[in-house]
């Protein structure tokens, strides 16, 4: 027993001066392959390390080492000292109930053939499945675990969960879509915050639409993918909004309300705030946006007087005296015809199509700008808010095109017809 204790202590001691020697190497003067040669044979030994420490988490498991050492349980134990999350305990612990019972992939494992994800991924197999039905086909997993990625090998597993065990995957789809939710909260500041989360089929669903979405939209598309996703997401539910298919709430289509006045589209000084429902006070350029193609309503209403009766319907001004009949800024035939003149985000560079824009009044109608061709243009959402939230200048030509300036005056860019 002594000597084997000492075997290990030397290999340890080895392992550390080892590492000890990396540590201390210089690097400023490898290659590019050199130090991909580096990074591949490193990647090589610590799979092997993680085969060691799997090996030793069963066996300290399967005698109670935790128990022992005053712990609740193996998971806990390797949480508390050796700094795993308790997702990353969990696995080692049962990668070594399982690779204990699968030799094939344990030998490979340990000889850094297969790499700790791919080996991972056949002992939650074998975990789902059991060992025996796994045993069946060890030496093709194993195979593949030498030679494919993490997301074929993902794959494979996958496949033969259903081949080995249809019964049982149905069962464990069936729980993971009973565990779905999401949730849309608002915080104070204003901002919503989404979490959830979707079994495998409403996942694929949701993420295929969002990627149809989130190309960039032109060479000056600088915003990050996650940005480029989120807008993806607002588009889509913009869109359905828009396509009036939604049901109908209270006897009216879902949409959103923006109650402001023309003072505020003016952008008079001393205008109130607009006011976008769900979100609260919004900013006149942002109401302007909005304005911009809508469904508008026009109301009357009386200046505030301490005299309004109680039950008055009433405005930030005062009480309401009438309300017009609801009609587009932009009038379906001129939409039309937008829509064959632009055909899509006029924006210099953008590709979108016509379905992801908004009519875009150069002239605001606010300011006494008309609704026709001449003062009209199709931009996507993300380019409409470059030029009212942003403060580029945007200009329809005699001939036709379209110029942009940034704020600061830098040179134009031009879309032609």
């Amino acid at each position: 027993m002594s000597s084997m204790l000492a075997t290990v202590e030397s290999g340890i001691e080895h392992l550390t001066q080892a590492v000890n020697g990396l540590a201390v190497e210089s690097i400023d003067n490898l290659t590019g392959h050199a130090l991909g040669d580096d990074l591949v044979a490193i990647r090589r030994q610590i799979d092997r390390l993680e085969a060691e420490f799997v090996r030793r988490v069963h066996r300290f498991d399967r005698d109670n080492g935790a128990l022992a050492e005053g712990a609740a349980s193996t998971v806990s134990w390797l949480r508390g000292t050796c700094g795993l999350t308790s997702s990353a305990a969990t696995d080692r612990v049962r990668m070594g109930r399982m690779l204990n019972e699968l030799p094939m992939t344990m030998e490979s494992f340990r000889e850094g053939r297969a790499p700790f994800t791919n080996v991972s991924l056949i002992a939650r197999l074998a975990d789902d499945i059991g060992v025996e039905p796994t045993r069946t086909v060890e030496r093709t997993l194993v195979d593949a675990a030498e030679k494919v990625d993490a997301g074929r090998m993902w794959y494979l597993t996958s496949y033969t969960r259903q081949r080995l065990d249809a019964d049982g995957a149905l069962d464990r789809d069936n729980r993971d879509h009973e565990r779905r939710w999401f949730a849309c909260d608002q915080t104070f500041g204003g901002v919503f915050i989404l979490r959830g989360e979707l079994d495998a089929e409403g996942g694929a669903i949701v993420k295929t639409a969002l990627d149809a979405l989130t190309p960039p939209t032109g060479p000056d598309d600088l915003r990050k993918t996650s940005q480029r996703r989120a807008d993806a997401l607002v588009e889509l539910a913009a869109r359905q909004l828009k396509s009036g298919n939604l049901p109908e709430t209270h006897g009216q289509r879902p949409h959103l309300t923006l109650t402001t006045t023309l003072e505020t589209l003016r952008r008079d000084d001393g205008a109130q705030p607009a006011e976008l429902a769900k979100v609260g006070p919004i900013h006149a350029e942002a109401a302007r946006r909005i304005a911009c193609d809508a469904v508008r309503t026009i109301a009357t209403a009386a200046a505030s007087t301490d005299a309004a009766p109680a039950d008055a319907a009433t405005t930030a001004n005062g009480a309401v005296l009438s309300v017009g009949r609801a009609s587009r800024t932009i009038p379906a035939p001129i939409r039309t015809a937008l829509v064959r003149r632009d055909k899509g985000c006029r924006f210099p560079g953008c590709d979108r199509p016509p379905e992801w824009t908004d009519g875009h009044h150069i002239k605001h109608w606010a300011d006494g700008g008309e609704t026709s061709l001449r003062n009209l243009v199709l931009l996507c959402r993300r380019h409409h808010r470059m030029v009212h939230e942003r403060g580029w200048v945007l200009r329809l030509e005699p001939d036709g095109s379209v110029a942009v300036e940034e704020p600061r005056g830098r040179p134009a860019l031009v879309r032609r017809l």
